[in-house]
């Protein structure tokens, strides 16, 4: 009886993460942020020119029903940012939604991936594995999953590097982003679940954020 009871809890646990995932409110800050560096970093990889398409850096950004709107949000703001481009090059910004995975094979430069559940995050990071290609996500805790490149936010803005991920698809950064940026560095299996069912805990201090949006990196 005992055991049922903890199964019951531990399934309640686990689909109220997933229904927080799905509905967390993303902050146009950070948005804001994300628009600017995660073309910047494209070119951080010393491979990019192998990966780009007509003259064009190639973002997709993957989301779920909820995130919808921002997802429209960060495309237009990537396109605002960088209207001519940059250095020479098109940007080019293209929206999939997780739920259609398998039919949506596209090469991208690099892989944007809003919140998600883990088998959602995972699938996409096979599919911009193949390419070798970036991906970044918008929650710093999906580093976890093998996601490369995320911002982590404290007194400062600053980008997060998963190396684990970065060596395992035999990408080289370049030493300007590995000067700026924080190094990820993964926990035990026990700490991530407990961050896991707490993560709505992460996510409180948002609507602080705006005073942090001043320092957003400039690589």
């Amino acid at each position: 009886m005992l055991l049922y009871g903890f199964n019951m809890k531990f399934i309640f646990i686990l689909l109220l993460q997933i229904n927080l995932l799905l509905a967390l409110s993303i902050n146009d800050s950070l948005l804001k942020i994300h628009a600017t560096i995660v073309p910047k970093i494209s070119l951080m990889d010393y491979e990019f020119k192998e990966k780009i398409e007509n003259n064009s850096i190639n973002i997709a950004i993957y989301y779920n029903k909820a995130h919808y709107k921002n997802a429209l949000s960060l495309k237009k703001q990537i396109y605002t940012k960088y209207k001519s481009g940059i250095r020479n090059y098109n940007i080019n910004v293209k929206l999939f939604s997780y739920k259609n995975l398998d039919k949506q094979k596209y090469k991208a430069t690099i892989y944007y991936l809003f919140p998600a559940t883990k088998d959602q995050i995972s699938e996409q990071i096979k599919n911009a594995s193949v390419n070798k290609s970036l991906t970044f996500s918008y929650l710093e805790s999906d580093l976890k999953y093998g996601v490369m490149l995320s911002v982590k936010i404290g007194a400062n803005v600053k980008p997060i590097i998963n190396l684990e991920a970065i060596k395992a698809n035999g990408i080289t950064l370049r030493p300007i982003l590995l000067d700026i940026s924080l190094i990820y560095r993964k926990l035990s299996k026990k700490l991530n679940f407990l961050q896991d069912i707490s993560e709505i805990n992460y996510y409180s201090f948002f609507h602080n954020f705006n005073k942090y949006n001043k320092s957003a990196i400039q690589l």
